[in-house]
């Protein structure tokens, strides 16, 4: 079995120099990745982002501040010499298969064979303001994976015809630095999703609300795999965990049931995390929030009422939450269910922002914790 790897989101918002010192620091301190979020918008709309329901509004007039995850892994390359870079995950709407693969094999080589390429279907919040389709994302994702794959393998020219993406005599002739291209991972969770990760992929990428629905999950990742004579052991099981960690469970549970900001990220849950809690999911019966979620169609008094539909104990299920020691608890029940890579995604600042400096601490006590536990596995 191979080691368990611990990885982190990096930051997104100016100033530079913090991103840049994060991805250092994050080096220093033993992590194996850092990730980077490729979002135009975030999940708060507007309408709400006012100091007196958000504070962080007092010193960011905008909720939507993303700094671009390539240009930022290309600066970080520079200022690391191990720990591998990932974006974590971008789309193949808002760019083209060949563009992704040549901003792939270009970060390659300034990284020195420690790019990682994260790729999803895409969600609504980054397509559809911006009238890019959001139509049939999987078949998509298929074909620009398989596009890139070609590329990676051969500087062409190539031909594709599908009924996203055309080729003729194309052509991206810059090779990898090293043997072996970038890897892929894909971030999945509907069937044919995982049945591209188990045909496709190097990685997987996903949020699981139980380590049962990740075995689930896992478990037709490998039968996509041996269906298409791949090894499942090739592919790296990821884990996506948000965490809200706090010196007692009961200041955690405090900071996300007091979070106005914790009620949006708990609509990017699906349909099935709600109806877990007797409850369904307020944008609608069988929704996907993560892909369907538009935080620009909401005005305040419709935001404010979604807000207040969510119960709070899927708020409280939409991180992974308590002391170091419980957060470790919890996610070695991923790792027994079959994860082998945590990218963990610190809400603690964004929930409760006077608890930021110390949930810095805090989580590295976690992930003592767990590599602890790992060990003595």
């Amino acid at each position: 079995m191979s080691p368990l790897e611990i990885s982190a989101l990096g930051p997104v918002r100016p100033p530079a120099e913090a991103v840049l010192a994060a991805a250092e620091r994050r080096e220093s301190q033993g992590f194996d990745a850092v990730w980077w979020a490729d979002h135009l918008l975030h999940w708060f709309p507007d309408a709400i982002w006012t100091p007196d329901l958000v504070p962080q509004a007092e010193r960011q007039p905008s909720p939507h501040v993303w700094m671009d995850p390539f240009a930022m892994i290309a600066a970080a390359a520079q200022r690391t010499s191990e720990i591998r870079l990932g974006v974590g995950v971008t789309d193949l709407v808002r760019n083209h298969p060949a563009q992704i693969a040549r901003a792939a094999l270009t970060l390659d080589h300034l990284t020195e064979g420690r790019f990682v390429l994260g790729i999803g279907s895409g969600e609504s919040l980054n397509l559809s303001p911006y009238g890019l389709p959001a139509d049939r994302p999987v078949s998509r994702l298929e074909e620009g994976v398989e596009i890139i794959r070609r590329f990676f393998a051969d500087a062409g020219p190539l031909d594709f015809e599908g009924e996203h993406f055309r080729l003729s005599s194309a052509s991206v002739g810059l090779r990898p630095v090293g043997d072996d291209p970038p890897p892929i991972w894909i971030a999945a969770h509907r069937p044919r999703g995982l049945r591209l990760v188990g045909g496709a992929a190097d990685g997987w990428l996903p949020f699981a609300r139980t380590p049962e629905l990740y075995t689930e999950m896992l478990q037709d990742v490998h039968a996509a795999a041996r269906a298409a004579g791949r090894d499942p052991d090739a592919i790296t099981p990821g884990l996506y965990a948000r965490i809200v960690v706090a010196e007692s469970d009961e200041q955690a549970v405090q900071a996300i049931d007091a979070s106005f900001l914790m009620r949006f990220i708990a609509l990017t849950l699906p349909d099935e995390s709600f109806q877990a809690d007797g409850a369904q999911h307020p944008l609608g019966e069988g929704v996907f929030g993560l892909t369907t979620f538009l935080p620009t169609e909401l005005d305040r008094t419709t935001a404010e009422r979604l807000a207040g539909a969510v119960p709070v104990e899927v708020m409280r299920s939409a991180a992974v939450h308590g002391t170091p020691d419980q957060i470790s608890a919890q996610l070695s029940r991923f790792v027994e269910a079959g994860a082998r890579h945590i990218q963990l995604t610190n809400l603690t600042p964004l929930v409760a922002p006077p608890m930021a400096a110390r949930s810095e601490e805090l989580m590295g006590e976690a992930i003592s914790a767990l590599r602890a536990l790992e060990a003595a596995s």
